[in-house]
């Protein structure tokens, strides 16, 4: 007997309309239900929004109430669709800035979306950038940029949030332009490089992580948003930590991963590449990338030596049954 299984996502087109896109499997004829909501604090939040055929398979709906997230919920067949919402928030100047809720966990639980957002630099931040951001109302913000970059460019943050610098050193802008000296340095050195550094990373940071948890297991602190120069290194490992710890597949965590290379554009990034040889280019693109070469080389690392991620989340960050338990509580939808 077959399970009827919805799978939708949430996109802003250039409108600022929510694009609601789903697909439906096995597939069949039908209608599919949509209900949607400004708050996902309870299914009785949920009205219903319209019907259509399955095979339409896109909505557009315009926003109402602050315009920045809306739910929604869909069923056919008797089955519900986890709450689905955009997972990218659009900015002026700050990049990367998304929402890791929403996500399934290996015992199909979901995440709750508005709880941890990541993001890139927020030092170039708009008035308008700085409004969304409290209107996400985040309460805490962790730094990971080293203590040279926050001080060369500090955030520039409603007063009222939190901030909590946890260097980690990942590749920022000091550090591409150090490599960058170099013109020798080519893309697969430049690969190397990275994976060499996320190592550095998990190894050399343990404490900041464990602190990140500790911030993470007092419930008084969401939403939290995670930042750092580019959004994608330190904190694309923060964030599979997370993730990990509340039980998401690794090939989900490695697609999240990924969507860094949507949401950052070498081209724009602020290195003088045209300047620079051909194998440097390619050198800087490999550094501006994300790659599941880097991602996975890391987390083959943190497996060899500690026998697995959980193993290191419990016996280098002290993250124990206890804290997951915790997470899992403050992260995961009840109903």
């Amino acid at each position: 007997m077959s399970t009827v299984k919805i799978t939708s996502v949430v996109e802003k087109d250039r409108e600022g309309d929510f694009l609601l896109k789903w697909e439906v499997s096995p597939d069949q004829e039908g209608d599919i239900d949509i209900y949607s909501s400004l708050t996902d604090s309870s299914l009785t939040s949920f009205t219903p929004l319209t019907s259509k055929k399955i095979t339409d398979q896109v909505l557009r709906v315009s926003p109402t109430g602050s315009g920045l997230r809306e739910y929604f919920i869909l069923r056919t067949a008797g089955v519900y669709s986890g709450v689905v919402a955009n997972r990218i928030i659009e900015m002026n100047n700050i990049k990367n800035f998304r929402d890791i809720g929403g996500y399934f966990t290996a015992d199909n639980r979901q995440i709750k979306w508005g709880e941890i957002y990541r993001s890139a630099n927020l030092s170039d931040a708009t008035l308008y950038d700085q409004e969304r951001i409290r209107r996400l109302n985040i309460k805490t913000v962790i730094d990971f940029r080293s203590e040279r970059t926050a001080k060369k460019y500090p955030l520039l943050l409603h007063p009222s949030i939190r901030k909590i610098s946890l260097p980690l050193s990942p590749m920022d802008a000091e550090k591409l332009d150090e490599q960058l000296r170099d013109e020798q340095f080519d893309r697969s050195d430049a690969i190397r490089y990275v994976q060499e550094s996320y190592v550095d990373i998990v190894e050399n940071h343990k404490e900041q992580f464990g602190e990140m948890f500790d911030i993470l297991t007092n419930d008084s602190n969401y939403p939290i948003l995670l930042t750092e120069s580019l959004g994608k290194d330190g904190v694309g490992l923060a964030s599979y930590f997370i993730l990990h710890a509340l039980g998401v597949p690794h090939s989900t965590l490695e697609d999240d991963y990924m969507i860094s290379n949507r949401e950052i554009d070498p081209a724009k990034a602020k290195i003088d590449a045209q300047n620079l040889s051909e194998p440097l280019q390619e050198a800087v693109t490999a550094m501006l990338s994300v790659n599941r070469a880097y991602l996975n080389y890391v987390i083959d690392h943190i497996k060899q030596k500690y026998g697995s991620v959980d193993n290191y989340l419990e016996k280098e960050l002290r993250v124990t049954s206890g804290k997951k338990n915790l997470l899992r509580k403050y992260l995961l939808y009840q109903f």
